[in-house]
């Protein structure tokens, strides 16, 4: 047991598995947690994430013989989001890759570092007369762990604790402090951060955080908030996608792969099956009303009376006053803002039309670190308070002339 575990069990955390690392699943109040994202902060143990480095001058090659991305279009400090296909072209998972100096860090939210290597490995095997300059394939996460700072208040909290070049920190670039190593990436639509440290490291940053964290209300979280957050804001989870399809463009996840890099797993599989034409596609779907009674998937999606598809999953997204969620459809109805459908579960009947995603835009992309603060009064806090602030400012300046 590691420290940042000690720490969770110690502070009441309610723990659970995720890949194979005991992790917290909530602290208490799953639902106060998932408006912590949406409204300011919420801290989580993400060390579920396996790590993995690769080094050497052939490193950047060898992984772009594995994912879809392009990761010769990366330097050092930026990072890059993409996919590992199988030789069929269905999705295996989805990692992040960091270019740090001379090596290349790997995350993957549902494989260990182990499991990385081995994938690695396996590809160098391969090509090993042509890529003979690797020098390290080395699992990380049994000494590496990783929390997550998300939330439309997360940059301000972290320029605080590591000073204010976090604040301009683009998206998909990392930098190094007190050696650790900060990303900011996410896949939910909020300001969202990963520091990665050691596991004491790591307790030591919990700690100060939550102190620190207390004026910007920020609270303790595990797993369960991201159930909420990834049915609004869809993402890879095999969970939930898996027993429909694993095909990219099935799943509409085809802009993760860069065809004209060169040959990659998978590749000529996806090619064949576009030329081919899918014979489904993943849609967003809205049910207005109350919640629905029933939203086990595989529930049949009617189309004008006749069957079109399947529920994926669904639940009710209190902003939206709706039930949302997605539906695999046969590809001659599976588009956008299309009305007619019928959800239809043992004992209801539903009408639901088709729409795009993510259902909700998010409350961070409505804040400026340049205009927004949450501690600072002279400041607004939300998009509601910005437009009386400008009106004061453009009083004050029309005063002044």
């Amino acid at each position: 047991m590691n420290k940042l575990t000690t720490l969770h069990l110690a502070n009441g955390a309610v723990m659970g598995l995720r890949n194979q690392r005991t992790i917290p699943l909530h602290y208490g109040q799953p639902d106060a947690e998932y408006q912590a994202v949406r409204q300011n902060i919420l801290l989580t143990d993400y060390s579920h994430f396996g790590i993995a480095q690769v080094a050497g001058e052939d490193c950047w090659e060898l992984l772009n013989l594995m994912v879809s991305a392009d990761v010769s279009s990366i330097r050092d400090e930026q990072a890059i989001y993409s996919l590992i296909l199988d030789e069929q072209g269905y999705i295996v998972t989805d990692l992040y890759i960091l270019c740090d100096e001379d090596r290349f860090i790997l995350l993957s939210e549902w494989y260990s570092g182990e499991a990385l290597c081995g994938m690695i490995n396996q590809i160098w095997q391969q090509h090993h007369d042509r890529l003979p300059e690797i020098e390290q394939v080395l699992p990380l996460d049994n000494m590496l762990g990783m929390l997550h700072f998300e939330g439309p208040y997360s940059w301000e909290l972290l320029a605080e604790l590591y000073g204010i070049d976090v604040i301009g920190l683009p998206f998909l670039e990392h930098m190094h402090i007190n050696d650790m190593l900060l990303l900011r990436a996410g896949k939910h639509g909020e300001f969202s951060y990963k520091l990665i440290g050691t596991f004491e490291q790591l307790a030591e940053a919990w700690q100060r955080a939550v102190v620190v964290g207390e004026k910007y209300q920020l609270r303790t979280g595990g797993l369960d908030f991201q159930r909420q957050v990834r049915l609004e804001n869809p993402c890879w989870d095999p969970a939930v996608m898996t027993p429909f399809s694993r095909c990219p463009v099935e799943l509409q996840m085809q802009w993760m792969l860069r065809y004209n890099k060169g040959d990659f797993v998978g590749r000529e599989a996806v090619l064949q099956r576009l030329e081919q034409g899918i014979p489904q596609r993943a849609v967003g779907i809205i049910i207005k009303g109350e919640p629905l009674a029933e939203q086990q998937p595989d529930q049949t999606v009617l189309f004008n009376d006749k069957p079109a598809g399947s529920l994926m999953t669904a639940g009710y997204c209190p902003e939206l006053q709706a039930t949302v969620g997605r539906v695999m459809l046969n590809r001659d109805v599976a588009y956008a803002n299309i009305d007619h459908f019928i959800l239809q579960g043992e004992s209801t009947a539903r009408a639901a039309s088709t729409t795009a995603i993510p259902f909700i835009r998010n409350f961070s992309f409505m804040v400026n670190p340049a205009e927004h603060s949450f501690i600072n009064p002279a400041r607004p806090k939300n998009i509601f308070e910005q437009s009386q602030w400008k009106q004061q400012q453009e009083n004050s300046a029309a005063q002044a002339d």
